[in-house]
C-alpha cells in the first residue's frame, strides 16, 4: 500500500483567509503532499480567540470546500484545552497510522513564542515545513532547533514563498470598522462573518 503524504496546517483560523489557503496549496505542491488537513484549534495555549470554535470550524469548512486536496480535521477542536501541538500529533498518528505526517507553519510561529516539547513534535513528523515570512530568516529557525538531536533538526525545511500579506487581525479590524473584507477571505467566509455578526466587538 502506498503511504499517503499528509500535510497539517493548524491555527485558530480567526478568521481563515487567502494567506492560509495559498500557503497550504503552495506547500502541498512543493512537498508533493497528497492532501492538507486544516486543524482549527479549539482552545490554543498561546493565542486569544475572538469567535467560537463552532464558527471557526464552519469558516474553514466553507473556505476549503472547492479543493478536493483540502480536508477539515476536528482533532484539535475536540481536545481539552490548553491545546499543545505535541498532544494533537499523538492523536493524529493514532488516528492515521498509515499516513506520513508533515506540519506546515510560518517561521514567525516558531520564533515568536517558544514551542513546548518541540522534540516530541519533530519526532512525530516526517517533515516540518517552515514558511519564511517578511522579516524572518532561516537563521532564526536554526537557533530555535539548535538543541534538538541532528536527526530531528534535519526534519525542518524552510521554504520561500511569495508573501501574501494578509492577517486575521487586519480582517477583524476592518469588520469592526464596518469595512469590506472581500478579496481578503473567501466570499462564503465573508458572508458568514456578516450573517453571524462576528468580530464587531473584537
Amino acid at each position: 500500500m502506498t503511504t499517503r503524504r499528509t500535510g497539517l496546517l493548524g491555527g485558530t483560523f480567526d478568521p481563515i483567509h487567502f494567506g492560509h489557503l495559498f500557503i497550504a496549496q503552495a506547500v502541498r505542491e512543493l512537498a508533493g503532499l497528497d492532501r492538507v488537513l486544516f486543524l482549527p484549534v479549539g482552545d490554543p495555549a498561546h493565542r486569544e480567540v475572538h469567535s467560537s470554535a463552532q464558527d471557526r470550524c464552519e469558516m474553514v469548512r466553507r473556505a476549503i470546500a472547492g479543493n478536493d486536496a483540502f480536508v477539515l480535521d476536528t482533532t484539535a477542536l475536540e481536545q481539552p484545552g490548553p491545546v499543545y501541538t505535541a498532544d494533537t500529533l499523538a492523536l493524529l498518528n493514532a488516528k492515521l497510522p498509515d499516513d506520513e505526517l508533515s506540519f506546515i507553519a510560518g517561521v514567525d510561529s516558531l520564533t515568536v513564542s517558544r514551542w513546548r516539547r518541540l522534540d516530541e513534535v519533530a519526532a512525530a513528523l516526517a517533515r516540518f515545513y517552515a514558511v519564511r515570512r517578511e522579516g524572518a530568516r532561516s537563521e532564526d529557525v536554526a537557533a530555535i532547533i539548535a538543541d534538538l538531536p541532528a536527526p530531528l533538526r534535519e526534519r525542518f525545511v524552510v521554504l520561500d514563498l511569495p508573501l501574501v500579506d494578509i492577517s486575521a487581525s487586519v480582517i477583524r479590524a476592518r469588520v469592526r470598522a464596518g469595512q469590506s473584507v472581500r478579496y481578503l477571505t473567501p466570499d462564503d467566509v465573508a458572508r458568514l462573518i456578516v450573517d453571524r455578526g462576528l468580530y464587531r466587538g473584537a
